[in-house]
C-alpha cells in the first residue's frame, strides 16, 4: 500500500468516530519465498518505516492514546534486535 491509503483510513476513523482496538504493522521485508519475486521486492515497506508512519499519523490525529500498535518484522542480524 501507499502511505496515503493509511492516511485515508485515519481520516475515516475521525469522521466516523469508530476506532480499532489495535493496528498491526508487519514489515514487508521479503516474504515467505512462496510469493512471486516482484511482490517480494516491490510490495510493502520495512517495519520501522511503517511503524513510524502509523504512529505519527495517529499522533497527528490525536487518537494515538486510544489505539494500540502491534509491530512485527524480520530479524536479520544481532544489531536488528537492538533496533
Amino acid at each position: 500500500g501507499q502511505p496515503e491509503e493509511f492516511s485515508d483510513l485515519v481520516h475515516a476513523m475521525l469522521d466516523t468516530g469508530i476506532l480499532p482496538d489495535f493496528i498491526t504493522v508487519d514489515g514487508g521485508e521479503g516474504g515467505t519465498g512462496a510469493a512471486p519475486s516482484e511482490f517480494i521486492n516491490s510490495v510493502g515497506m520495512p517495519m520501522l518505516q511503517g511503524l513510524a508512519l502509523v504512529h505519527s499519523l495517529l499522533v497527528g490525529a490525536g487518537i494515538r492514546d486510544k489505539v494500540k500498535i502491534i509491530a512485527a518484522g524480520k530479524i536479520m542480524s544481532g544489531m536488528s534486535i537492538l533496533e
